[in-house]
């Protein structure tokens, strides 16, 4: 079973219900109107009536499925050009959230995950320049991949990072 909420992908739901049809994956479609129930209460529901656009990402919740069902149905869903970056799957904790507690939660931990991205791709591709001749520069590098093996760093932490590399001065007066 699988929990769909388009979000602002509403346009690409034909192409989602006909690859779940497809591969014979049952489905509930959720919308708006769902956000205050829990997730084991939409697994109960038959119908939704599904809102147009919202600000959201499309989210998929599956429920008891293996790991191989879940990568196919991602993977077709991709070979029609559609992307699910929010996805959960039914845990005993899960199950008792409303679905507005799940999305943001999956919202910041997207985001989190996004920012140190962007760190490591920064630590990763550093001013050459700077790197041999500056030693803040070089130290500042240290610092940030040491954060990133790290474990449980802050976000705020990813942010401050990132500011103090993009807006290091190029040339030191």
């Amino acid at each position: 079973m699988v929990l769909v909420y388009y979000g602002n992908q509403f346009a690409k739901k034909d192409k989602i219900v006909d690859v779940l049809k497809k591969m014979n994956v049952s489905y509930i479609e959720i919308g708006e109107e769902d956000l205050d129930y829990t997730l084991g209460e939409l697994l109960e529901k038959e119908k939704s009536s599904i809102n147009f656009e919202s600000d959201r990402e499309i989210f998929l919740y599956f429920c008891d499925m293996d790991v191989n069902t879940i990568t196919k149905i991602d993977e077709a869903l991709k070979a029609k050009g559609i992307h699910v970056l929010h996805k959960a799957v039914r845990t005993d904790t899960n199950i008792g959230w409303k679905l507005v507690d799940l999305l943001d939660h999956i919202e910041a931990e997207a985001s989190y995950f996004k920012k140190r991205e962007k760190l490591r791709n920064l630590v990763s591709h550093p001013d050459q320049v700077l790197l041999s001749t500056n030693e803040k520069y070089q130290s500042l590098m240290v610092m940030c991949f040491e954060l990133l093996e790290e474990t449980d760093v802050p976000e705020k932490m990813y942010d401050t990072a990132i500011q103090l590399i993009e807006n290091f001065p190029k040339v030191e007066q």
